[in-house]
């Protein structure tokens, strides 16, 4: 036991003085995790097709800061995350225009769907302060940034069928792509694994205000002209992302 208790004391007392200070000043790194939408796109909305559309997705960021001084730096990152498409919200958009048809073409019956979705992207390049706090040689790192935002909405195709076996259903959102600033913040904890390289755990909270210009939502009901019911405003998108990766200071 006492063994034990030695061993236990000198792991301590080694680590302890190996990582008494951090004076690296770059630090660069590769994190990967799980996101989740914040947001109008994150919430329902009845007037909003597009609210509720995003479920959760993984991101890969890249990250390089610099220590100006022992409490300040500055800090760049990139980011890239994919988020699965829930089309709920868009099935019962068309169910609404379904309905109002039906009785003008003489369908009876109930329908169903088949839907194919890509996935919400979400990509930013920001900029900014970063402080530090350093405990030994682990590292609390934290940061607000501004810069580039690009936000591409999803693809979505669906196609319906009546129980009838007559007058098929289909319906097309075509993906847009909108650029804009967003802002940023977040914070690491940064733990040594030598001299050089690190673990560290990351969370971060990206948003933008999004506009999605000339986006339709097109219905074609049998031989009914096609509908065009178009999605043009402002919202309010983001991401919080939580992951873990490696890097390395000097």
């Amino acid at each position: 036991m006492k063994i034990h208790r030695y061993l236990i004391f000198l792991f301590a007392f080694v680590v302890t003085e190996s990582f008494a200070q951090n004076n690296n000043r770059n630090f660069f790194s590769v994190t990967a995790g799980y996101s989740l939408p914040v947001g109008e796109l994150a919430r329902e909305k009845l007037n909003d097709p597009f609210a509720g559309l995003t479920g959760s997705g993984y991101y890969g960021q890249i990250n390089y800061d610099f220590r100006i001084a022992r409490w300040v730096g500055l800090k760049v990152s990139g980011s890239m995350n994919l988020n699965k498409t829930k089309p709920q919200p868009i099935i019962d958009r068309a169910n609404q225009s379904v309905n109002d048809i039906k009785p003008l073409i003489n369908e009876t019956t109930n329908h169903s769907w088949q839907s194919d979705v890509s996935r919400w992207k979400f990509n930013a390049i920001m900029f900014g302060p970063a402080l530090y706090l350093n405990i030994n040689k682990v590292q609390l790192e934290a940061h607000a940034q501004g810069g580039y935002v690009q936000v591409t909405s999803p693809s979505v195709n669906m196609v319906g069928t009546f129980e009838s076996g007559e007058n098929t259903i289909n319906v097309q959102l075509s993906p847009a792509s909108t650029k804009d600033f967003g802002v940023g913040a977040g914070a690491s904890l940064r733990i040594p694994l030598g001299n050089t390289l690190y673990f560290h755990l990351s969370g971060d909270f990206l948003a933008t205000e999004a506009e999605l210009k000339n986006v339709a939502i097109n219905v074609k009901v049998g031989n009914y002209p096609e509908l065009k019911m178009p999605v043009n405003e402002k919202r309010f998108v983001g991401v919080a992302n939580v992951g873990a990766g490696f890097g390395i200071m000097f």
